[in-house]
């Protein structure tokens, strides 16, 4: 049996994603085992179930762990009155969903210390949005390259946009002369900048296809 899931669409538009549960499952042990997540955790979700990060990064993760898990539809006046509420151990929030966050003045004053972990991606992370994070008191802000298509991720920069270019266990990683990353032997159209280990941009020329196949 399998899994069809959507991308986010943040890099491209959304496209569709084979998954076999048996990979599913792989993932979901592989974020418990980073992330740490344990039948003490509170899990605040805000990813659709039509997306791979509810189902690897989040809500699968926190329910095989045993951890409290909230899941509510993302809008950002609402989501600070949940986190508020519940004071989650465990957030995953992308770059657009810390642009909307913003735009709420009861942003400016929250306090996030009760998060140990958050992870974000998707696309390139700016380094504001990780210091706004860490500045409220969260205490990991996990960068994950490659989390919205295949996770686990293939890299993780740790408080920063930098990445340190240790792919993790089952993945190969090469770069071309123009920065774009290759993957198991797989084009990803994604451009890094190699001296300061960047995600800088998805060629405008890309396909959208994904990166890996199962």
């Amino acid at each position: 049996m399998s899994l069809t899931l959507l991308t986010s669409g943040t890099t491209k538009a959304p496209k569709t994603v084979i998954h076999s549960w048996e990979y599913i499952e792989s993932c979901i042990q592989k974020s418990i085992k980073e992330i740490g997540l344990t039948s003490n955790d509170i899990v605040l979700d805000v990813f659709p179930a039509n997306t791979i990060a509810h189902y690897a990064i989040t809500a699968m993760p926190a329910y095989r762990a045993g951890a409290q898990l909230v899941s509510a539809k993302f809008e950002a006046a609402s989501y600070i009155e949940k986190f508020k509420q519940i004071n989650p151990t465990y957030i995953a929030l992308i770059p657009r969903h810390w642009e909307l966050l913003k735009e709420v003045d009861e942003w400016n004053n929250l306090d996030m210390s009760s998060v140990r972990y958050m992870v974000t991606g998707s696309g390139p992370v700016p380094q504001e949005m990780i210091n706004d994070f860490l500045a409220k008191g969260v205490g990991i802000v996990a960068n994950w390259y490659g989390m919205t298509e295949h996770p686990p991720p293939v890299f993780i920069g740790y408080n920063s946009e930098e990445f340190d270019f240790a792919p993790k266990e089952g993945y190969t990683v090469d770069f071309l002369d123009d920065g774009e990353c290759i993957i198991n032997e797989f084009a990803t159209g994604d451009i890094f900048d190699v001296q300061t280990r960047k995600f800088l941009r998805r060629k405008d020329q890309s396909t959208g296809s994904t990166w890996k196949t199962f």
